[in-house]
């Protein structure tokens, strides 16, 4: 659940790791400083919107489309392009699948009760 308590921390990390953090302080929702010392504020992704980001996202990350990503599931192309616009929830069964295929957890790809 996000609230405005902020706990701030000053890490170092490899500058090849820069677009991994900032892509999960975005998805959490936080602050980011930028190269001028300024505080950006990013908001946590909407519920309405996590699912299919993260879908669409991880599948950029492994370099593969939806239609190789539906091939390896043995779904329709269709079935990947709603799942990322949310149009279509994923079932717990694919959840898994995609997970293992990914590299991640099956509840990034689960719908949370909001």
């Amino acid at each position: 659940m996000y609230t405005n308590t902020v706990t701030e921390a000053r890490i170092a990390i490899p500058a090849d790791s820069f677009d991994l953090v900032a892509a999960l302080i975005t998805r959490l929702g936080g602050q980011i400083m930028d190269e001028a010392g300024d505080t950006v504020t990013i908001p946590p992704i909407p519920e309405s919107e996590r699912v299919g980001r993260m879908l669409r996202g991880l599948r950029l990350r492994e370099g593969l489309t939806q239609k190789e990503l539906a091939k390896t599931l043995g779904v329709p192309q269709s079935h990947i392009s709603a799942y990322e616009k949310n149009k279509r929830p994923i079932p717990t069964a694919k959840a898994e699948q995609l997970a293992a295929l990914l590299h991640t957890v099956p509840g990034h790809f689960l719908a949370r009760a909001v």
